[in-house]
């Protein structure tokens, strides 16, 4: 029996040996490189992610995307040679959703809609919370033993805006709901601009002390904003005061102005860009008058019962300039 054991090893032995060896061709007809990646925070935020995510995108068309996962400090990943397009970005957004990653063009940052199941806002989708996004168009990464190192600074790309309007009357209201319209609602994270389509944004607002004061978050304004002289879209403030009989009163305000930004280039968060401002506070000298109501015996306040009862809509457009 021992000697049938031994006879079995010598004849399986070469076998092994031919397996090892073909597996070492194949590794060796499909090399690696390192990349190292070095993020640099310094002027960019104080409170960091939790971590970051990188896709090399082939640029030849050829191969699959290599994605990995870095520490808040970078990392290093082993890449195939060749020319890629590079997208890096932080994973821990709570509002911020990445669709259409299959390819760099394509890549965006978006939000998911509020579900206020309130009439009027139906498309209205939430602000996003911080992103920071480094973007790479053509990266080259060559067959050597050296590891490649790119130092890089993420580049935040959501705006902050802050507002505080005075009003009257506030004791006929029950709640406000906010929304910002011609902002961009996404954002292209491979090429490098923020669109919109059309979805108003979710404002946060606070009712005290005779002002309604509001904080909301876009990916900027649309690139078509930015990059003409004449601006197409303008960009609406819409309040939808509900008052205590359930009659909304609504608000429209044009801030188009007052969102005005610098314009911006350079890749990367590299270079001597123009960067924009992240917390932008929005002017507005206008004055709310709330229309007074009359409060049904035993009411006390509070919207109570079903939103299709509201009724008694009106409409004030108020120019910001």
């Amino acid at each position: 029996m021992k000697d049938i054991g031994q006879l079995l090893f010598v004849l399986f032995c070469p076998l092994l040996l031919m397996t090892g060896c073909s597996r070492r061709e194949l590794l060796d007809d499909y090399p690696v490189s390192g990349v190292r990646i070095a993020l640099n925070w310094e002027g960019v935020t104080e409170k960091l992610p939790e971590g970051m995510q990188v896709i090399f995108y082939p640029k030849d068309g050829r191969g699959k995307k290599k994605s990995a996962y870095l520490s808040v400090t970078g990392g290093e990943v082993p890449v195939p040679p060749g020319h890629y397009s590079v997208v890096v970005y932080n994973y821990d957004t709570e509002t911020v959703l990445i669709r259409g990653e299959e390819s760099y063009e394509t890549i965006q940052a978006c939000t998911n809609f509020c579900k206020f199941e309130v009439a009027g806002t139906e498309k209205m989708v939430w602000g996003p919370d911080p992103l920071y996004v480094i973007n790479i168009d053509d990266l080259d990464v060559r067959n050597s033993e050296e590891t490649l190192t790119l130092e890089l600074k993420p580049r935040l790309v959501v705006r902050t805006y802050s507002f505080s309007i005075k009003a009257q009357g506030l004791s006929n209201v029950s709640t406000v709901i906010g929304s910002v319209g011609g902002m961009a609602d996404h954002y292209f994270l491979g090429k490098g601009y923020a669109m919109c389509d059309a979805c108003p944004i979710n404002i946060d607002l606070n009712v005290k002390a005779g002002k309604i004061e509001g904080v909301f978050t876009t990916f900027g304004l649309p690139e078509v904003v930015i990059s003409r002289a004449e601006i197409e879209l303008p960009v609406m403030m819409n309040l939808m005061i509900i008052k205590v009989d359930k009659s909304v009163q609504e608000v429209k305000i044009n801030i188009t102005e007052a969102v005005q930004e610098p314009t911006s280039g350079g890749e990367g968060g590299e270079g001597d860009e123009t960067k924009p401002p992240t917390l932008v506070e929005v002017e507005i000298e206008d004055e709310i008058k709330v229309d007074d109501v009359e409060v049904p015996p035993g009411g006390g306040g509070g919207i109570g019962g079903d939103v299709g009862d509201w009724d008694d809509e009106t409409n004030v457009e108020l120019p910001v300039g």
